[in-house]
């Protein structure tokens, strides 16, 4: 699994927690798959999608054991219904992380610490 867009100007990691009300103490992805309602018995959800911005969509990657073969397992990406939820990753996520660079950078992207942390304001005059 992995993450495009149509032009690829960034590329990057995301990181996330589960919400408490979906947790269901093990943290995994069959508490999101039992929010939609999918059929647990038939898909186990091994990723997740997050696609757009203001009118965004959630797919769920999914094992079919229904489609399985004995040479492959059937991965399904089911789109989930979110139209009516306004605070989707709210309801889904207690925390989200994603940190992005420059699709061509090879220096800075393997960078895991900073030297330091400051407000805009520290380093800039507003009016």
């Amino acid at each position: 699994m992995k993450a495009s867009v149509q032009y690829g100007d960034f590329k990057g990691t995301a990181s996330a927690d589960i919400s408490d009300e979906l947790s269901s103490g093990m943290d995994n992805l069959q508490d999101i798959a039992n929010y939609f309602g999918i059929n647990t018995d038939r898909f186990k959800v091994v990723g997740i999608s997050i696609y757009g911005t203001k009118d965004f969509s959630i797919l769920l990657f999914c094992v079919d054991s229904e489609q399985n073969t004995d040479d492959k397992e059937r991965i399904v990406k089911i789109l989930c219904d979110c139209e009516d939820e306004t605070n989707i990753l709210d309801t889904l996520f207690k925390r989200f992380n994603v940190v992005l660079h420059s699709r061509h950078d090879e220096k800075y992207s393997l960078v895991d610490n900073y030297d330091e942390e400051a407000n805009f304001e520290d380093y800039h005059e507003i009016d």
